[in-house]
């Protein structure tokens, strides 16, 4: 287990570098492909214009990354998978926290600080008791200041991280692709136990001389009074607030991401 938390540590500095290429504009995707893992049981959707990495570098499973740049990087959706878990969720969102004290207390002051913890929270899906971390975090290369949101999923014996990453002053342009992905995530896609067949009927038929028994008389039934239901929130809603200006430092706004309050 301690290799297994290990490699979700590595993912924290490993998030926060991005591909270096030619200039471009970012692509705003309207269509999405499904991704469907039978290796973990989940699926997650993401834009159809966006590349999908199957053998990525470091302790991802699949990474998905805009075809266009922004500035000099590329946005991307990192997805990390485990299985079987045997700790709780709180173990994983504790090292994640842990490992970003460790980098900051190396920066010296808070001034330099490469990366920190803006906000956290519950992250509203069709997963009970997901975790959001809205990470603002200075990509080295480029002195670029990139908004990471990171959501922990575990279902059964499974956790799965996701991470989008998009420059801090271009993050609105990517709020409604993340935050269609991050709640697009389903579990039990593969290795769903089938439902037990119904045994079939045994038609029995009488001797000579038997009766057989009528059906029981059934008692009707009351007439009861439905209660509208209450409307349920279903994902937070966009922000309304404009972009920041960076990336001389990042602001301490809450993140304009798919975060319930």
């Amino acid at each position: 287990m301690a290799h297994q938390r290990g490699a979700w540590i590595v993912c924290i500095s490993s998030a926060l570098i991005l591909a270096v290429t030619a200039a471009g504009t970012p692509a705003l995707a309207q269509d999405y492909k499904v991704f469907q893992s039978e290796e973990y049981g989940f699926s997650i959707q993401y834009p159809g214009a966006w590349v999908k990495i199957d053998k990525p570098r470091g302790n991802y499973y699949k990474v998905f990354q805009s075809p266009d740049l922004v500035g000099k990087v590329r946005a991307r959706i990192n997805v990390a998978a485990h299985r079987p878990v045997k700790d709780s969720l709180e173990v994983f969102l504790n090292e994640l926290r842990n490992a970003i004290k460790d980098l900051q207390k190396k920066a010296g002051s808070r001034e330099k600080e490469p990366v920190r913890i803006l906000d956290e929270g519950e992250f509203k899906s069709d997963i009970p008791g997901s975790y959001y971390f809205f990470i603002q975090a200075l990509e080295d290369k480029e002195s670029t200041w990139m908004d990471v949101i990171i959501v922990f999923f575990k279902h059964k014996d499974t956790l799965l991280r996701v991470s989008c990453l998009a420059p801090s002053d271009k993050i609105e342009e990517f709020h409604k692709t993340f935050n269609n992905v991050l709640l697009s995530v389903k579990f039990d896609v593969a290795g769903r136990e089938a439902s037990p067949s119904p045994e079939p009927a045994v038609r029995v038929t009488p001797g000579p001389g038997t009766t057989m028994p009528g059906p029981a008389a059934r008692e009707p039934e009351r007439p009861t009074q439905l209660q509208p239901a209450e409307p349920t929130q279903r994902g937070p809603a966009a922000p309304s607030r404009g972009p920041r200006v960076g990336p001389t430092r990042p602001s301490t706004d809450k993140p304009p991401t798919g975060i319930v309050e």
